[in-house]
């Protein structure tokens, strides 16, 4: 399912702990995203947890983290292949080899948690590529500021399907869409890094029965990306462990429907 990570200006980063979880729940590549040289540094392409993690090192070094936003993308392919092009941030243009460079600086830089249907997806080609090219790109010609349209904003956040949204301007201003959680100031896209400690696995208890142990509620399960239905959805520990099936309520009451009581 992927996550973001988004580090609001004047805060501290995430602990390489949490986005080590990140990267193991979301392995198949990650990028950075953060204001620079005029514009969005798109950085990524990070296909081993080592590579990305140097990547840290140097930004650290290089660049005062803490007092600008940044964006972190860790990766689950849906479409368009295990490839570092295909990993996120995207520059938010019509050529999609420019998308794929893997460090870059452009005007407008997109993040995308989810799967998005109906797009012109192929080899090389993603979902969210090609709703960066097909849907944002013609909003950005109808304001050269479109983070502070209210209508394209509107319109952005009538098209999400269930996913999430991170964009992020050369002034450094962010627009997020969808249902996002926070925790302690950052904002993530989902918290499967947190169910990846609870995992069903090897007979170990899933985080369901981990949070209902300690007095949570079902609806909890809102922030963690799934739904009150899920709680007696077969699937659960599957979801917990992987990533979510179900984007929406209706979906997750309908896929419940088929399940055995847990």
């Amino acid at each position: 399912m992927c996550v973001i990570v988004f580090k609001p200006e004047d805060h501290e980063m995430p602990t390489r702990e949490t986005l080590l979880a990140c990267w193991e729940h979301n392995p198949d590549g990650a990028g950075i995203m953060y204001p620079a040289a005029g514009g969005v540094r798109t950085w990524k392409g990070f296909m081993e947890w080592a590579d990305f993690e140097r990547a840290l090192d140097e930004l650290e070094r290089t660049v005062d983290l803490e007092a600008v936003p940044v964006a972190l993308h860790f990766r689950i392919a849906t479409h368009g292949g295990v490839k570092p092009g295909c990993c996120h941030p995207f520059a938010v243009c019509k050529d999609y080899k420019l998308m794929r460079k893997t460090d870059r600086v452009c005007k407008l830089g997109f993040m995308h948690n989810g799967t998005l249907s109906g797009l012109d997806t192929r080899k090389g080609v993603s979902d969210s590529m090609a709703f960066a090219a097909n849907v944002l790109l013609p909003l950005t010609h109808l304001d050269d500021d479109p983070l502070s349209n209210k209508w394209i904003e509107k319109v952005i956040a009538s098209s999400t399907q269930g996913s999430r949204f991170l964009l992020m301007n050369a002034q450094g201003s962010v627009s997020v869409f969808g249902d996002w959680s926070q925790v302690d100031g950052i904002l993530y896209s989902n918290l499967n890094h947190v169910r990846y400690t609870y995992s069903g696995c090897y007979g170990q208890p899933s985080l369901f029965d981990a949070f209902m142990g300690f007095g949570g509620d079902q609806t909890d399960l809102l922030d963690y990306g799934l739904y009150e239905a899920c709680a007696n959805c077969e699937l659960l520990d599957e979801c917990m462990t992987f990533a979510p099936y179900c984007a929406t309520s209706e979906e997750a009451e309908s896929m419940a429907e088929y399940a055995l009581p847990r």
